[in-house]
């Protein structure tokens, strides 16, 4: 399976957190003597306490909590009964780690070169990521304080694996404990990166070992190109054919892109071309305003059913690796807000047909659809937006018999452009 997601461990992984503990708890002590003079403790004594709290309390204590009591028996033992210090301090320690998150060399390059997959984080540290300078690159972060599972938990890597909307075997995690990260990935039928910076760590069951994580990027490429290497065709025997729509490079070194077998070798260009003149009159349109991970499945989609146009509303970042690269085959248009759609659908003279499952709506199965229409979809969750249902002439539904109270947008997509299939394109 190919990769599509990438999971990190934040302490000692995206950021040196023992340097930073190390400076709070210096800072801490030093405010301590300022205030009170017959203060005499110091850092090491402040540590020990803290190991002392963590080794007595019981497995699944949170750490804030953990830290809030160490710090509070630390004062009480060498200042006193100060009402509000404690407190007073932890905030402060706080708010200290999650200002000065000290993040290594390698880690923003590394994740500007991840762009296109989904990216998001498992662990058990509880700094908190919205203040962090890295925070909005993530779309999940699994704190085990707020989802009540700590590493190596298997289940946690598969909650992940849900938040990415991907198969375990399609994420990767990186992590730089053996046990919590990397066991516990490969519990889950994850792939496992030990980053190991000091080179400390031998004999590791992960499936590979970094000492940065800038050898991530090139990692990951290389274990798409071996499952690549799984498909297609090798290279083609000379003499080759004498045909201007196919690709030298292609024929000299084999084709292993996501075709059917009648485009073995073509150009790109070529393929988009042909599949033009075969256009069925249909375009689909989803909104994207929280970088929703289904259209690259929508993508996707729409090219097996060979749709006119893919339009994506809102936000123009989008997981490209749901799409399986089909959107080097489709005519993608954006849209940075509904009225845009509207006033391309109007130019062009096709209604919008909206798909959600709101009162009211037609039943799409029973629906006869227009040949030549723009499907609207709204994002997983929410649905449509107020903007988007204004815009739609007609609102389908798709009947369901289950629980649950909606379906995937992605395969609420597949189910609106297969009827349409059914009523109006020339099948066998």
């Amino acid at each position: 399976m190919p990769i599509r997601a990438v999971s990190f461990d934040a302490d000692g992984t995206l950021w040196d957190f023992p340097t930073v503990a190390s400076e709070a708890n210096r800072l801490l002590i030093e405010r301590l003597r300022r205030e009170y003079p017959e203060f005499s403790a110091g850092v090491d004594e402040l540590v020990a306490t803290h190991r002392q709290v963590v080794e007595s309390s019981p497995p699944g204590t949170p750490y804030a909590a953990m830290r809030r009591q160490a710090i509070s028996r630390f004062v009480r033992e060498h200042v006193g009964d100060v009402p509000g210090l404690a407190d007073d301090l932890t905030d402060w320690f706080f708010d200290y780690r999650d200002s000065a998150d000290r993040l290594f060399d390698d880690v923003e390059d590394t994740l500007d070169r991840l762009k296109g997959l989904v990216l998001g984080v498992i662990t058990s540290g509880t700094t908190r990521w919205t203040r962090t300078k890295i925070g909005d690159r993530f779309s999940f972060w699994l704190a085990a304080d707020q989802v009540g599972l700590r590493k190596p938990d298997p289940r946690v890597f598969r909650m992940a694996a849900a938040a990415a909307d991907c198969h375990p075997r399609e994420m990767v995690h990186v992590g730089d404990e053996v046990e919590a990260d990397i066991l516990g990935a490969k519990r889950a039928g994850v792939r496992a990166v030990l980053i190991d910076r000091h080179g400390r760590i031998d004999g590791s069951p992960a499936d590979a070992v970094i000492r940065s994580l800038a050898e991530l990027p090139d990692l990951l490429r290389r274990w798409d190109e071996e499952e690549e290497r799984e498909v297609g065709v090798g290279p083609h025997p000379e003499p080759w054919p004498n045909d201007p729509r196919l690709d030298p490079e292609l024929l000299a070194r084999g084709d292993r892109r996501n075709v059917v077998d009648r485009y073995r070798y073509w150009k790109n260009e070529a393929i988009v071309e042909d599949l033009d003149r075969s256009r069925h009159p249909f375009h689909v349109a989803i909104e994207n305003w929280r970088h929703d991970l289904n259209i690259g499945t929508v993508v996707r989609t729409a090219n097996a059913f060979n749709a006119a146009g893919v339009h994506i509303v809102g936000l123009r970042r989008w997981n490209r690796r749901g799409a399986m690269v089909t959107d080097r085959y489709m005519h993608i248009h954006h849209h940075p807000d509904t009225g845009s759609l509207l006033r391309w659908a109007d130019d062009a003279g096709l209604p919008i047909i909206g798909v959600d499952n709101l009162p009211g709506a037609e039943p799409i199965e029973k629906a006869p659809l227009p040949k030549e229409c723009i499907f609207l979809f709204g994002q997983e969750g929410t649905g449509l937006s107020e903007a988007a249902r204004a815009a739609c002439e007609r609102v389908l539904s798709i009947t369901q018999f289950g629980s649950t109270r909606s379906i995937n947008a992605g395969v609420a997509a597949g189910i609106a452009m297969h009827t349409w299939v059914c009523q109006h394109a020339e099948i066998g």
